[in-house]
């Protein structure tokens, strides 16, 4: 696992990148490190629903690719924190649902889920050309 520093893009607080191999435990891993990272910093009041969009959106990258690497980048701001996950599918974005998924199916509530505790999900594409998944989460009285 490679963690490093990321340039600010948007004068967030604090942004870091974590590389995880694309493994079964990827998204207990990545979890675990935001979770930390984001209540070391003083917002414990949003670190469970964090966990569940990050198992969540990493799972979605571990689930549809076949890349051997997930890499996350986390920026905290003055007022949410943003996750992307690049996904390392050429081509391919995943697409966030519109609605939540018949009750009866076996998958396809996660990017549901994430919609619903974020404030945002996105999709986009990485400076290199990777598509990307992302999702912001404001803190607990945030201006």
């Amino acid at each position: 696992m490679n963690i490093s520093a990321l340039p600010a893009q948007t004068s967030p607080s604090v942004s870091c990148r974590f590389v995880v191999p694309r493994a079964v435990t990827a998204p207990k891993i990545v979890r675990d490190l935001v979770a930390v990272l984001v209540a070391a910093f003083g917002h414990e009041d949003i670190v469970e629903h964090l966990k569940i969009c990050v198992s969540e959106v990493v799972t979605n990258a571990y689930q549809h690719t076949r890349t051997a690497q997930i890499t996350v980048d986390v920026s905290l701001g003055t007022d949410n924190v943003t996750v992307w996950v690049d996904n390392g599918r050429p081509g391919w974005l995943p697409r966030p649902p519109r609605s939540a998924p018949p009750w009866h199916d076996e998958s396809g509530r996660g990017l549901y889920l994430v919609s619903r505790m974020s404030d945002a999900l996105n999709v986009g594409v990485s400076d290199d050309g990777a598509p990307r998944l992302g999702f912001s989460i404001g803190y607990e009285g945030a201006a």
